[in-house]
């Protein structure tokens, strides 16, 4: 039998707090799921709780991911989504005037995700489980790819009680670390401590681009911490844009571009604004329409304030939060083009999602992008204002007829087979020597 992993779950069990999965939802949810498919799996889910870190069968993270995707509408039909419907009625109305209103950021209001929360505990069994030193079996590996629960030290701390366990945790960027000024400053102190708990307990680090390995291996360096492993392999395409076939028949013949990304500094959606106030003054009713999908994240209110200001710029660009996986999907299908113009990334999922699903794609030229980009992508520095406009307005309008290209080595259920496949190999550093780096970027 293959190895037993032990699969935290923190960052999906506040998964109830927002509206719809986030990019790297998707991945951690994929990975859960292969591991918890059967309810009989060996395989264990750990959750950090008041009583310590507890561990739970695999019948009852089949329970919780089953209630998650449920809550988060994960197999509802874009024809279902009404926030989607609202988006098509939006972008097929004349009314310069309407008003523009920033939705709560994920959705939910903080007493709603409170209330989801309390009943995926009820509905799921979780209760108190077991402690996670006396129930995970000698020799199992325990892995988190949600990254959130690194910054608190002391959810690590029953690891040191079980040396017998080796440690995979994924680290998405450093970019907190690197780019102070485009985040929190809480986020900067938050990062600093995942990354010294990566130093204390990790036996391997899992990263989704060189780039990202080689800023996390810097912020190590800076902590004289010795090497550890890692493997370095591309996000997969979700299964709901592997699913995709076809856009939205409501919006055939729309001149639209999408961005998808939490509204923030970091995303960079000052250039897309300006450059259609530009496209705007000088197309006219012509003007391709944006979509920003998006939850309101750091400063959002002065980042849209442009549309609060402008009927005009209203009537072209629209906000949308809260869309279904499968809405998302068809919504990027049928579009022009899919628009990343992030100051940084530490992977850029949109992106590879566009790609795959034979968009075209326009993103700006940072080392993450670079190494996601296909052939077709253009690739532009994130302040080239004008760059930005020549390339929206020489992109044409979708082409019917459009298909995926999702290689299989990209699918959700390729990439969870490779990664637990490497988790076998992996060694804790008490028990010899560590394994060394391995590329499997694409």
């Amino acid at each position: 039998m293959s190895r037993i992993i032990a699969y935290d779950l923190c960052r999906l069990f506040i998964g109830p707090n927002f509206a719809t999965p986030r990019g790297i939802d998707r991945v951690d949810l994929a990975m859960a799921n292969h591991l918890f498919m059967d309810p009989h799996s060996p395989h264990i889910a750990i959750l950090p709780t008041p009583l310590g870190v507890r561990a739970y069968p695999a019948s009852v993270a089949r329970s919780l991911l089953t209630h998650l995707e449920h809550i988060w509408n994960e197999s509802m039909a874009s024809e279902d989504d009404a926030r989607l419907q609202s988006l098509i009625a939006d972008m097929r109305s004349r009314d310069h005037a309407r008003d523009f209103r920033l939705p709560h950021a994920v959705g939910l209001t903080r007493r709603e995700g409170v209330r989801r929360t309390l009943a995926l505990v009820r509905r799921t069994g979780l209760r108190t489980g077991r402690a996670a030193t006396r129930a995970v079996p000698p020799g199992a590996i325990y892995v988190n790819f949600g990254q959130l629960a690194l910054a608190v030290p002391m959810f690590f701390t029953w690891l040191q009680r079980r040396p017998d366990i080796s440690c995979a945790l994924m680290i998405h960027d450093t970019i907190p670390l690197q780019h102070p000024e485009l985040v929190k400053p809480a986020s900067v102190a938050h990062h600093a401590r995942m990354v010294r708990t990566a130093a204390a307990h990790a036996d391997c680090l899992i990263f989704s681009t060189a780039f990202a390995r080689a800023s996390v291996n810097e912020a190590l360096a800076q902590l004289h911490a010795s090497p550890i492993p890692s493997l370095v392999r591309s996000l997969p395409v979700p299964a709901a844009f592997a699913r995709t076939r076809g856009g939205l028949p409501e919006l055939a013949g729309k001149h639209y571009f999408v961005v998808v990304s939490t509204i923030e500094l970091r995303k960079n959606f000052t250039l897309l604004l300006r450059v259609w106030e530009k496209l705007i003054a000088r197309m006219g009713d012509a003007a391709p329409h944006l979509v920003m999908v998006g939850a309101p994240g750091l400063d959002a209110e002065r980042i849209l304030a442009p549309l609060t200001a402008s009927p005009r710029l209203r009537d072209r660009v629209h906000h949308v939060s809260g869309l279904s996986s499968p809405a998302l999907a068809r919504l990027v299908f049928g579009c022009a083009a899919l628009l990343s113009p992030s100051f940084a990334e530490g992977f850029g999922l949109p992106l590879l999602e566009g790609i795959a699903m034979g968009v075209p794609t326009i993103a700006s030229d940072i080392p993450s992008h670079r190494e996601i980009a296909h052939r077709s992508t253009t690739l532009l520095a994130a302040d080239d204002e004008s760059g930005w406009e020549r390339a929206i307005m020489t992109t044409p309008r979708a082409i019917p007829g459009r298909h995926p290209h999702i290689p299989a080595d990209m699918t959700e259920s390729a990439y969870c087979a490779e990664l637990i496949a490497f988790f076998g190999s992996v060694t804790s550093r008490s028990h010899g020597a560590p394994t060394g780096d391995i590329d499997r970027a694409r």
